[in-house]
């Protein structure tokens, strides 16, 4: 596709960048023999007061969205002008094809080079891209919904998970104009997913909400890690605090 390499240049520059601007982790890269421990780590972290309020807010937009959504009226609004773009953009981010080489080679590439920071962050999109697509997958055919254009297994939208487990990682490890793009990636992702008719809005917002949740899940705090400011939930809304 024609947006596949802005995509892919987008996403080294921030990488690339986001080495030159961090100093080198001191903890050692991640090995493939820490995999089967550490998605064990995963899976009891899982359970937590912060994952269950994101999984209620991500859970009541479900709902909400479902009792009006309008899968041709939103593929109309989205098929126009820069929403168009945008949205195709989208389809390409949340694709595995795209999505698990650049978890792996950015794993890969952050141990080759000496820069364990990025080693270890795409260990920890590689981890969360394997829990979502095992989520995701199994929920879909539970569930077995019919998509908008005739096809099946619709709920939840497995792209927008993809790409939310991602946006849940690097907002998480890095925050800032990092974490901000990745979001706008995975919003469009979204936006994508509807645009051609593929899902349905709640299916898209509980796909959004499983990535969220499993992203942040294996980004979460090691001992001794600096602490940065990041968005969490409170009960009652959104707040800024400082640590995880």
């Amino acid at each position: 596709m024609q947006v596949f390499r802005p995509v892919l240049l987008l996403f080294l520059a921030v990488v690339s960048l986001s080495t030159a601007v961090r100093a080198p982790a001191q903890t050692p890269s991640p090995r493939v023999a820490d995999l089967p421990r550490d998605l064990w780590a995963d899976l009891r972290a899982l359970p937590s007061r912060e994952n269950g309020l994101w999984l209620l807010g991500g859970s009541a937009l479900t709902v909400a969205v479902y009792q009006f959504e309008d899968a041709e009226g939103a593929a109309e609004a989205l098929d126009q002008g820069v929403w168009h773009v945008l949205s195709d953009v989208g389809n390409v981010w949340g694709d595995a094809r795209l999505q698990v080489p650049l978890a792996l080679g950015v794993w890969g590439v952050g141990a080759w080079t000496g820069h364990p920071r990025e080693a270890v962050t795409g260990y920890a999109v590689s981890r969360g891209l394997l829990l979502t697509y095992a989520t995701t997958s199994l929920i879909k055919v539970i569930v077995d919904r019919d998509r908008p254009n005739g096809g099946d297994r619709s709920f939840p939208s497995g792209h927008t998970a993809a790409a939310f487990t991602t946006a849940g990682v690097l907002t998480r490890r890095y925050g800032g104009w990092i974490g901000a793009a990745s979001l706008v990636l995975a919003g469009c992702t979204a936006m994508g997913r509807m645009e051609d008719m593929d899902h349905w809005a709640s299916d898209v917002a509980a796909g959004a909400t499983i990535g969220w949740i499993i992203g942040r899940t294996v980004s979460r705090e090691e001992p001794g890690a600096p602490r940065t400011w990041r968005l969490a939930p409170t009960g009652t809304g959104l707040a800024l605090a400082r640590g995880f």
